[in-house]
């Protein structure tokens, strides 16, 4: 049974989605690390912008995927 944790093992697509409001804020953390080449930072923020416009109804959980 998955955790409450950002940091355990995500389960699939709806475990992950279900994470996903706690996960946010670590991911723009991430893409503001002056580490990061630019082209990673515009990269990870085209991921938040699209995993945000993710919702519920996209979430067509079938048998047997893990994604």
């Amino acid at each position: 049974m998955p955790t409450n944790s950002p940091s355990s093992q995500i389960e699939d697509l709806v475990d992950f989605f279900g994470r996903w409001p706690r996960m946010r804020q670590e991911a723009v953390s991430l893409r503001e690390d002056p580490k990061l080449a630019p082209e990673q930072a515009t990269m990870l923020e085209w991921m938040i912008f699209v995993i945000d416009r993710v919702g519920p109804a996209d979430l067509d959980h079938q048998e047997g995927s893990n994604l």
